[in-house]
């Protein structure tokens, strides 16, 4: 029997059962309703038949929907996924909530003219942080892995997508007969932050007010949490995780913050124009200045490349890792990328470009694409630091007992300076400023694995370590904005 027969039995079957379910049902809810119309009246009891009659149609209309798209209630249905084999996220019974101990020292003093010092300090311990791996990861190797057309014998082309496992590969995954893609979890992450903070302030009086900070952060961990995810990041390495430890990303390690309000001592009974006219005094008496300001250094970002013809293929990949979760950056992306090797200095720029490109170099392709002492470390960029003010301006005018206006402009970035400190969009996985280029790999036809990655085949990206868009940032617009106000109560 052919499949396109055995199909059209079985949807046959299952629409001969469910219209005999759907009768036998409907008499069992009408005969039902016609013994309760002794205690309720006709009208109930006719809702309730057209509630039940209508759920049963729903019903059969699902069973002889699903049968036609070839899920079969009875047998769970055919699973279709990529390759063939399903990809999936799994969450172990035995995950639980990191343990994290916070702990501070403060001291405070008053230092006269309403003013007061205060000297902070935050620790924050964490351990049992949760972080992911792939379960069907193999070990870096330089045994090819889907290097052939999936007979283990004949050498395959990435470009032409024809790159298979054999059956011997497969057999080398601890699952394999799930798919590339196995992500658990595991408490297996710490971290720890220390965060010193100096803190300026003086209570309003005589019209003036302000408050200044300062702070010092180190904050390092193994973790991999960029703020997209509901769990924790994909470890790059998941067989060394320690390997990661480092500062965190977004996280500034200098940061000064002022805001206060200062109203002008000009107009009548003030400093200044004390003895004004009424009308002098409504146009320049009374106005308040408020301020915002901070000042922040860059932070750190992860330089990637991305396998390009990768995606050609279910399991081919430098490392002959066999899986495609593998992330340079942990923040899910949808590019396969690797950590470059260091091969020189970087921290210097090249025309506009902050970090110098031809420091870098792609990865190796075989047992050492984790562990060479070359492979770039997490967030070992620093990007550039960002300052802005904002600045406002406003005025209460009295109408009379009952009339009151308030009327001023807000100036936010006042100076209109660029903030070039990236965000997560443009400094992420899928961004610009530290994604080095493209890269593709190939096959040697005589030992069957991966070739070493040559300048051939690489396609550099020409906007690497370059910050030329400006975001907003504490509150600061990217760029000037003027917003007039005028409110009216009474």
């Amino acid at each position: 029997m052919t499949k396109s027969k055995a199909r059209e039995n079985t949807f046959l079957f299952f629409r001969l059962a469910s219209f005999i379910l759907h009768l036998l049902l409907c008499l069992l809810f009408y005969c039902g309703t016609w013994v309760l119309q002794d205690h309720f009246s006709g009208r109930f009891a006719l809702k309730y038949r057209v509630a039940f009659t209508c759920v049963i149609c729903l019903a059969f209309l699902f069973c002889a929907t699903a049968v036609l798209f070839g899920f079969i209630p009875l047998t769970g249905g055919d699973l279709r996924t990529l390759g063939g084999a399903p990809s999936i996220n799994a969450v172990p019974v035995g995950l639980h909530q990191p343990m994290i101990q916070q702990y501070n020292a403060t001291y405070e003093r008053e230092l006269g003219l309403r003013m007061s010092v205060r000297l902070s300090y935050m620790g924050i311990t964490s351990k049992g942080l949760i972080a992911g791996k792939d379960l069907n990861e193999l070990k870096p190797s330089n045994v090819g892995f889907a290097t052939t057309t999936g007979d283990g014998v004949t050498p395959c082309d990435p470009d032409a997508c024809d790159c298979l496992p054999s059956p011997a590969e497969i057999a080398r995954l601890p699952f394999p007969a799930l798919g590339d893609f196995l992500e658990s979890f595991g408490n297996f992450g710490h971290g720890q932050s220390n965060v010193f903070q100096i803190q300026v302030e003086r209570r309003y009086a005589s019209g003036f007010m302000f408050n200044a900070s300062y702070s010092y952060v180190d904050q390092k961990s193994t973790g991999l949490d960029t703020g997209n995810d509901s769990l924790g990041g994909i470890a790059y390495n998941p067989f060394n995780p320690e390997h990661d430890y480092g500062t965190d990303v977004w996280v500034s390690r200098h940061r000064f913050v002022l805001y206060g309000l200062y109203g002008l001592p000009v107009g009548r009974g003030k400093k200044l124009g004390t003895s004004i006219s009424r009308w002098a005094d409504a146009v320049v008496g009374g106005w308040q200045t408020t301020f915002q300001m901070f000042a922040k250094t860059g932070t750190g970002f992860t330089p990637f490349w991305s396998c390009d013809n990768c995606q050609n293929s279910p399991s081919t990949f430098p490392g002959n890792i066999a899986v495609s979760s593998i992330t340079a950056v942990g923040d899910f992306s949808d590019f396969i990328t690797y950590r470059p090797l260091i091969v020189g200095n970087y921290n210097h720029h090249v025309g506009d470009q902050l970090f110098d490109p031809n420091a870098f170099a792609p990865p190796t392709v075989g047992a050492d694409v984790f562990d060479n002492p070359l492979v770039a470390r997490r967030n070992i960029l620093w990007g550039p630091g960002a300052w802005g003010v904002n600045l406002g301006l406003h005025k209460d005018s009295r109408f009379g007992e009952r009339v009151n206006a308030q009327h001023g402009a807000d100036i936010n970035n006042v100076f209109n300076h660029p903030l070039r400190a990236p965000n997560q969009d443009f400094a992420g996985g899928g961004g610009t400023f530290a994604y080095l280029g493209g890269f593709n790999v190939h096959v040697d036809p005589t030992t069957l694995q991966l070739m070493p990655i040559t300048s051939a085949d690489i396609s550099p990206n020409p906007d690497f370590g370059r910050a030329f868009q400006t975001f907003p940032q504490e509150g600061v617009d990217s760029r000037r904005t003027v917003r007039l106000r005028l409110r009216i109560t009474f």
